[in-house]
Parts: C-alpha cells; sequence; structure tokens
C-alpha cells in the first residue's frame, strides 16, 4: 500500500460552481477528488492511501508570499508527523509555475517524488483535465518514479499527457490551456508493460547524484516578499517604482535578452540604466534574465554590462526561466544574509533548472 500526501491548496481543481454561477473553493475537493480517482479503472485504486490536508482555500490567481508559507508550513508539518511514499499539490493553473518552480528548488533533494496537479476545468465537467492529471501522479508514484519534483498535465491543443520537470515549466499562455517545458516527456502511452522505459528515460535524463541542495526545507526560515519583478514593455517608467522596499529586482528581457537603455548620457525614466542607478542607491540588487554577455550582442545589451553605480554592476542571468529565476532570488534573499552566500545560491544548478 503506497501512502500519498494530498495538499489542498485551492485552483480549479478544488473548485465547485455556485449559486451565482462562478467558481468557489470548496470543502469537498478532497473527496471529489479522491472519489474520481477511485472510479476509474486505474489497477492502483485499491492499492493507495490518500491523505488529504485541509484546503488552503486558494484560488491561484491569489497566490501571495504568504501564502506560499502557508504551502511550505503544510508540507512540513505533515512530513513531520508521517512517511509519505509521494506528495501532491492539487494546485490552480494561473500560478502553477510559480509554485512548482519554488519547491523544485527547495526540494531539490527530495527523496521521494512530488507532483503539482491542476485542472483547466471543474472536476465533474467531462472536458477537465484534472482526473487524468491526477490519476497520472499517483500511478507514477506508485509505479516508483525517480524522486523530484513534477508537474503531470494533459494539454487541451493535442490530448496529450506531459510530464514536465517542475523546474522547466512556464506559466500557460493566454488563451491557452497547454504549458509547455523543455525537455518535456510524452507519456500519453505510459502503461503497465512499458512504464519502466520512460523512468529510465527521465532517470538518464535527471540523474539524482547531479541534483544540489544548499537549504533545508526543515530549517527556521520563511519568504519573504522581498523582490520586485518587472516585464519590459514601450513606455516603461522607472519612476513609478518605489525601490527601496525590496532586496532585488529581477528585470525580464524582450525574446533577444534586451531592454531598453538608451545611448545617451541624458537617458531618462524608460532607460534600465535609471533602473539601475536608483537601485544602487538604495543598496538594490539587480538581475536581468534572460540575457549574457557573452557572444554577439546588441549595443544595448553592451551599454548595459558596462553601467557600473557605486561600484556596482546589473547581475546578467540566462538559462533559467523566469519563473524559476524568481523563485531562486526570492529564496536567497529570504534565507540569506551575506552577498557570497546569495550569489552563490543565485548561480548553482540545484535541479537541473539551468537549460542552456
Amino acid at each position: 500500500m503506497k501512502k500519498i500526501l494530498l495538499i489542498l491548496v485551492g485552483g480549479t481543481i478544488c473548485t465547485e460552481i455556485s449559486e451565482h454561477n462562478t467558481l468557489s473553493v470548496s470543502e469537498k475537493a478532497a473527496a471529489q477528488i479522491k472519489a474520481n480517482f477511485l472510479k476509474s479503472d486505474s489497477v492502483y485504486t485499491d492499492k493507495v492511501e490518500i491523505t488529504p490536508t485541509e484546503n488552503l482555500y486558494i484560488l491561484s490567481e491569489n497566490m501571495t508570499v504568504d501564502n506560499w508559507n502557508l504551502m511550505l508550513d503544510t508540507y512540513r508539518e505533515y512530513l513531520k508527523k508521517d512517511k509519505y511514499d509521494g506528495v501532491i499539490f492539487a494546485h490552480g493553473t494561473d500560478t502553477l509555475a510559480y509554485s512548482a518552480s519554488l519547491f523544485s528548488i527547495i526540494l531539490s533533494n527530495t527523496d521521494i517524488p512530488i507532483f503539482f496537479v491542476s485542472s483547466n476545468k471543474r472536476l465533474d465537467l467531462p472536458q477537465a483535465n484534472g482526473n487524468d492529471n491526477f490519476r497520472c501522479a499517483v500511478e507514477c508514484i506508485c509505479r516508483g518514479i525517480t524522486p523530484n519534483v513534477y508537474v503531470p498535465y494533459k494539454n487541451i491543443s493535442d490530448g496529450q499527457m506531459y510530464l514536465h520537470l517542475a523546474s522547466r515549466i512556464k506559466q500557460c499562455e493566454n488563451y491557452s490551456d497547454d504549458f509547455h517545458s523543455v525537455s518535456a516527456i510524452n507519456i500519453s502511452n505510459i502503461s503497465e508493460n512499458n512504464y519502466s522505459e520512460y523512468f529510465e528515460i527521465i532517470k538518464t535524463r535527471f540523474p539524482a547524484e547531479k541534483r544540489k541542495s544548499l537549504i533545508d526545507i526543515n530549517d527556521n526560515w520563511n519568504l519573504s516578499n522581498c523582490v520586485l519583478m518587472l516585464s519590459p514593455y514601450v513606455g516603461l517608467n522607472y519612476n513609478a517604482f518605489d525601490y527601496k522596499q525590496f532586496s532585488a529586482v529581477l528585470h525580464g528581457t524582450f525574446h533577444s535578452g534586451t531592454a531598453c537603455a538608451e545611448d545617451s548620457s541624458q537617458y531618462g525614466s524608460n532607460s534600465i540604466l535609471s533602473l539601475i542607478d536608483a537601485c544602487a542607491l538604495n543598496n538594490v540588487d539587480v538581475y536581468l534574465s534572460p540575457a549574457k554577455l557573452k557572444g554577439e550582442i546588441y549595443d544595448t545589451v553592451r551599454i548595459i554590462g558596462n553601467h557600473k553605480v557605486n561600484g556596482k554592476h546589473i547581475n546578467f542571468l540566462y538559462g533559467c526561466t523566469n519563473e524559476t529565476s524568481y523563485a531562486k532570488i526570492l529564496l536567497a534573499y529570504s534565507i540569506f544574509k551575506d552577498k557570497k552566500e546569495i550569489e552563490n545560491f543565485v548561480n548553482t544548478e540545484c535541479n537541473f533548472e539551468i537549460m542552456q
């Protein structure tokens, strides 16, 4: 008998329709998720013991750093009291990539498989993929998948089930019910006869011995809302932000790894150089991702890289999703105080998150 902890975070997979025709997180979520699995034709319906937590009642668009701390506390509390063969987080799709990325770094040394499971529709609808996603997670745990943090998700556009490494998954795009990641494995045809072949691919592609752990989830730390994340757009005004309330800024880039950097000594508030200036004055570190100074680069990138204020340069990050970059920076500045420890944590690959 496999023991599985079901952490009910919330989201669509935990909702029911209300009298006002709106979706609300439901206390019935655990019973419905378990009942739907037990009614399936899975060979593992009588071989698992699923222990649900109390629902956190969070629609995933309402996810906050404080709510992440609630998720961490729930995980810590239950794993201290009992041993499980696997953990499943029932989570909404809107912020799933952020939560999965965060836990993939925190639990990079996990010795049991962890799954983040969501649904595109409420579970009582026939077009919902949440029942298939949950079943996939349960069966992977029962079959002995290599411990790590995963996201199983059946894309709506092609009807195929994909297994994503959580450290690589990207946010679902607007107007889409699909998730994507680098090195996702199509496991639509997995069965009792061939699952070992799929698991061998995972084991070979993501060997356990290459995972690194720089933090311990059981240590006495909590996340703080200390990182500002910005996305570039035409007309972004850097004077609109109060940087001194943050420890770091993570600035995204356009698709070619660039951001606005007016080539002028009289640059204005639309230039990222003004952001670097303001942050340097407030002792706030700035990260640009994904961007790099190596190889053939644009003038704007060279200008950004050469801009130095109070002896400080901007930090360049490359190879991670923005979701994982944010998770690593947030963890670094929440846990560590020493700048060298922060730099080491941010730049050390923990769980195959660096893809290039």
